[in-house]
């Protein structure tokens, strides 16, 4: 047994000396360390007294201690003659030292092995009893938080950190000391010293290290790097050394400003040797109270986080960090996150700032930003950088930069993004910053001379009157710039295309299209290689797309808009339909012709031929439901397809009996004459005209005329073919209305006396004209209110007066149209006569009407009038620029309507074709139709 004991002795010596290869011992060598496990408090109770520069502490550590595993702990060797045997994971020592730590009771059933490593005495102590013979806890002034209370209460507050550092040196001093929080205050040479009695309220320090959470706090700090070959071997100005095989994670709290300095900055360490590792490193740094932090490394790195085996992380939270080298040979950083070149699998090497800004600077060869992948044992790694909550990572001084250990580069693996966070950050690799996700600036940024920032697609910064811009902002496609900088530089924007889908087309039908998009003008715009655009359209480089479709089907197409900066490209997705197709039906009646109906569209002209019926002649074409014949009177013609079925019919008149005489018709176009029913006679008859006198109210019938222009006057008409006849009047003079009614009239007295209407006014005549003619009144006796604009039911009246006010076949259909209204009346008719229509049950009393609704029910009852409405088919009101908002329905009266004069533009280029119609303008509508349309 004592042998092994012996053995156990000297593999704890040798550990000790793998952990600590530089550590040597010399007779004059005095050691003042922390505690062993054995040892939760020194006190006088076993001899120990604390070192100080001028008396050592009583205990000086030489080659006689043995297998002391911490030869600091007390005055006394413990070794094998003692009993000692080093524990091991999951093996408590068996033995207990009776000066420091009386427990052993003898028994051998409950031997003192058996107890928790945490407990100090067999009979434990609470907080309620104390156990008498525990020289510790019985102790006058005794902190029972911080001894033996058992394992209930103990476990709590003993309970490290994950990864806690095994070594944590700041400045001169180790602030590791065992489960208590230490407090300290710093020089100004920066060094420490410790501060005794403190706590976390206490004012007298600048430094406190807590280990449950492994957080060291710098409060006002200012922290030098010191050499001790055990604990602080690089000279850091806060040096973290994980134990074997374990993470090592510190978190730095900031309050106020604080300074680190040494050969490296802070050294968070996870290679314990060459050939001893940890596993991850992780650093922490956290602003309060606007907490910041400036660290610099004078021979090597300002921020140095280095893994064993596993993962590094550096970790920045709303706070300013300020990490430089001042080294200026190559290699160094400002800031490196690195993997050891032990490390194996695929190692995460990451940088987060997470609100607040780092300032990362190199020397003259050196980088600002450095991330380094070991290459022993890594089958792949990944290198990141992300900012979120409007964070800014300035490595304009050096760069950031991304190696092997064999210094190869691997800059270009670097992924930056803005991480998960709302907002995302800034960051400047050199003379080049980098918006990533949505920013809004939270202190004052100046972009210099020589230097750009990109805004790149997706991402956004908003100035927030905090930008200064001496150089270039580059707003690249799909970037967003919001507010103004203060400008002295340059500011380029891409293009973005706006245009978020393109408007359906129909075959055959016109397509006018443009595409829109933001950006420095001009913008050219093209079809990207490969794409097609469907059959008929083209792209203009002005970025409008136009032509009629010829072919239905749905395509899917990619544009391009490019200017000076750069291009945005986007795929469109338009389906051009095929317009509805109606049933033809060709009633031959009989003919030999082999003429068919079938199935066409709108506008289609069908060719149609009757052909011959034996013993018949042909006596024209008719049509159920609309449509048009080029000549109905021809046999053989063409027939313009309406917008719905429709039946044609071949009509014949039976010859004679002996087959060779035919019947004839004689028609009467009696001019406005009453109507003369046509008459039908054999082949050569003569039809007396005298017997066939028309009537018309206020003129006087003169005869019949053999042509249109009433040149030739005739009397009879002897059939030898389908003959038509013209009325001749002459207006009766006694019954032109009165002179007063007239003299009245051209005195315009309705007119003139109006107070808002004057005769520099552009509607005075119009006005005046709707008014002698009784189209229009006023809105009293002194006001016409021409801005006021005109409702649906108003225009209802005065289409009602033109025809004379004749009585409707029955009551206006719509819900809000009561018989005793003034327009009841005036509606029944526009409706039955398919003048105007409603809103389903509704007509929309009180509603204002536009100026496209208004040419629609003038449009309306052109046709009703039998007037020729054609006049606007081949006009191209496409000059106006918003002739394509003009609503599908009202599109014909529209265009019929500028083309007969009825409707101008608003001098401005635009038609407003949902623009409220005033009063004027309706006025200056019924005249130009008046004069232009109405025969």
């Amino acid at each position: 047994m004592m042998r092994k004991r012996i053995f156990a002795a000297f593999v704890c010596l040798c550990m000790m000396m793998a952990l600590v290869p530089s550590m040597a011992y010399a007779n004059d060598t005095v050691y003042t360390g922390g505690l062993c496990e054995h040892h939760t408090q020194h006190d006088d109770a076993c001899g120990y007294t604390e070192g100080t520069a001028e008396i050592p502490c009583s205990h000086e550590h030489n080659e006689s201690c043995g297998g002391l595993t911490d030869p600091a702990a007390c005055n006394h060797t413990h070794d094998e003659t003692c009993g000692y045997i080093p524990a091991t994971a999951g093996t408590p020592c068996t033995f207990v030292c009776e000066v420091c730590n009386p427990q052993d009771n003898g028994n051998p059933a409950t031997p003192s092995d058996a107890q928790p490593e945490e407990c100090t005495c067999e009979t434990l102590c609470t907080g309620e009893k104390v156990n008498a013979d525990c020289p510790v806890c019985s102790a006058e002034g005794a902190e029972l938080d911080k001894v033996c209370v058992g394992v209930a209460s103990m476990l709590p507050v003993t309970a490290l950190a994950v990864g806690e550092p095994a070594t944590l040196y700041v400045g001169n001093k180790q602030v590791i000391s065992g489960n208590e929080t230490t407090y300290w205050t710093t020089d100004n040479s920066g060094g420490l010293t410790r501060v005794e009695n403190a706590n976390d309220n206490s004012a007298n320090w600048s430094v406190r290290y807590n280990p449950t959470n492994a957080t060291l706090t710098l409060k006002g700090a200012n922290i030098t790097g010191n050499y001790n070959q055990y604990y602080n071997p690089h000279t850091a100005g806060i040096y973290a050394l994980c134990s074997q095989d374990q993470p090592v994670a510190l978190t730095i709290e900031l309050i106020g400003e604080n300074t680190i300095t040494g050969n490296y900055g802070i050294f968070l360490n996870a290679e314990i040797s060459t050939s001893s590792y940890g596993t991850n490193a992780t650093l922490t740094i956290t602003g309060e109270s606007n907490g910041s932090l400036k660290v610099s490394g004078s021979s090597s790195y300002g921020i140095f986080v280095k893994s064993g085996t596993g993962n590094a992380s550096v970790t920045i939270e709303n706070a300013s960090v300020d990490a430089k080298t001042t080294q200026t040979n190559s290699g160094y950083a400002g800031v490196c996150v690195q993997s050891s070149a032990n490390a194996t699998g695929s190692p995460n090497i990451s940088l987060s700032v997470d609100g607040g800004s780092l300032t990362a600077s190199g020397g003259e060869s050196s980088d600002g930003i450095q991330f380094v992948v070991g290459s022993h044992g890594v089958t792949s790694a990944t290198t990141s950088l992300s900012v979120t909550d409007n964070a800014i990572v300035d490595a304009r001084n050096g760069g950031i930069k991304a190696s092997d250990s064999s210094m190869s580069d691997l800059s270009d693996q670097i992924k930056v993004s803005s991480g998960d966070g709302t907002n995302g950050g800034i960051v400047f690799d050199g003379s080049t910053g980098t918006v990533y996700g949505d920013v809004e600036l939270q202190d004052n940024l100046e972009i210099k001379s020589d230097e750009t920032l990109k805004i790149p697609d997706g991402s956004s910064l908003n100035c927030n009157d905090k930008l200064t811009n001496n150089g270039t902002i580059n707003v690249e496609s799909g970037g967003k710039l919001e507010g103004t900088p203060e400008d002295n530089g340059t500011i380029t924007i891409a293009p973005t295309i706006t245009t978020k889908t393109l408007p359906n087309g129909t075959v055959y039908t016109l397509y006018n299209q443009t595409l829109e998009a933001t950006g420095d003008t001009p913008i050219t715009w093209s079809l990207a290689s490969g794409s097609t655009l469907p059959n008929g359209l083209t792209l203009n480089s002005n970025g409008t797309i136009s032509g009629t479709p010829t072919t239905a089907n749905t395509y899917k197409f990619t544009v391009t808009a490019t200017n000076d900066n750069g291009s945005d490209s986007k795929e469109f997705t338009l389906s051009i339909n095929g317009e509805t197709k109606y049933s033809l039906t060709v009633n031959l009646n009989g003919g030999n012709s082999t003429t068919a109906g079938g199935q066409y569209t709108k506008g289609t002209k069908i060719q149609i031929d009757a052909g011959t019926k034996s013993g018949y002649r042909f006596a024209g074409w008719t049509s159920s439901n609309g449509g048009s014949f080029a000549d109905a009177s021809s046999a053989s013609t063409t027939f313009t397809m309406p917008d719905r079925n429709v039946t044609v019919t071949a009509n014949w008149k039976k010859k004679s009996s002996g087959g060779s005489v035919f019947f004839w018709d004689l028609k009467f176009d009696t001019n406005g004459g009453s109507k003369i029913d046509t008459v039908t006679e054999w082949e050569y008859s003569t039809i007396d005209l005298d017997e066939y006198v028309p009537e018309k109210e206020g003129y006087k019938f003169v005869g019949w005329y053999a042509d249109e222009d009433l040149t030739k006057e005739i009397d009879e008409v002897y059939l030898t073919q389908d003959t038509t006849v013209y009325a001749k009047w002459e207006k009766i003079e006694e019954e032109v209305p009165e002179e007063p009614d007239e003299v009245e009239e051209t005195e315009e007295p309705e007119t003139i006396s109006f107070l808002d209407v004057e005769e520099s006014d552009w509607f005075y005549e119009a006005v005046s004209y709707a008014v002698e003619n009784g189209l229009m009144s006023g809105m009293s006796e002194d006001i016409f209110a021409p801005n006021t604009p005109l409702t649906r039911e108003m225009l209802a009246v005065i289409l009602w007066n033109l025809e004379g006010n004749p009585t409707p076949n029955d009551v206006a259909p719509f819900l809000d149209v009561t018989s005793d209204k003034y327009y009841a009346n005036a509606i029944a008719w526009a409706n039955e006569n398919g003048i105007v229509a409603g809103y389903g049950d509704t007509f929309g009393v009180g509603d204002f009407i536009t100026r496209e609704q208004f040419a629609v029910m003038l449009y309306n009852y052109a046709q009703y009038q039998g007037y020729d409405v054609s006049i606007g088919e081949n006009v191209n009101i496409l000059s106006y620029t918003d002739a394509l908002t003009i609503s599908d329905y009202a599109y014909p009266a529209m265009q019929w309507a500028c083309g007969a004069g009825i409707i101008n533009g608003m001098g401005d280029g635009t038609l407003a074709p949902q623009g409220k119609a005033t009063r004027a303008e309706a006025a200056t509508m019924l005249m130009n139709f008046c004069e232009n349309v109405v025969k």
